[in-house]
């Protein structure tokens, strides 16, 4: 796991998003958006997340990533954190991310998974507005730990179930 660090010009930094319990709701669990196109590996963090006491949703392309979080945006809820991987099937994770943080605010994890740790590719995710960067594959056990520091919630001990 690697934190962004922010390009001098950018108001987006690494620094965890507060911990605002749902108004409607103070014992909701945290909801994390996850856009990956590969539906084994977005069933597989939902399911790893969903055991840690988060709730999920989930998108296999891009622009239905954006779509979700526009529309829990608009009806006044919206995502404790996303999780995007880099190469989608419509859009880049790096625009995705993008729009995301424009959605968001600027205090929502945008965690960027990827298998690409190219140069090129983690020097662009501080522009976009991504927070942070786990390469493929993750550790799960690291991914739930530093959520549970980003955004509260999350179980701890389940992700230890078999």
């Amino acid at each position: 796991m690697l934190p962004v660090v922010p390009h001098e010009n950018s108001s987006i930094g690494p620094q965890p998003a507060p911990q605002v319990p749902d108004a409607s709701d103070a014992s909701a669990p945290p909801r994390i958006l996850i856009i990956d196109d590969s539906e084994p590996t977005a069933r597989a963090l939902a399911a790893l997340l969903r055991r840690a006491k988060y709730d999920t949703t989930v998108a296999l392309r891009g622009s239905d990533g954006i779509d979700r979080a526009r529309a829990e945006t608009g009806r006044g809820e919206g995502f404790a954190a996303a999780v995007v991987d880099i190469h989608l099937p419509d859009l880049s994770g790096l625009v995705v991310s993008q729009k995301l943080r424009e959605l968001l605010g600027p205090q929502t994890p945008i965690i960027v998974l990827s298998g690409d740790t190219s140069m090129p590719t983690l020097n662009s995710l501080p522009h976009v507005g991504a927070t942070y960067f786990f390469s493929k594959p993750v550790n799960a056990n690291l991914l739930l730990e530093r959520l549970r520091e980003w955004v509260g919630g999350g179980d701890e001990g389940e992700e230890d179930r078999g």
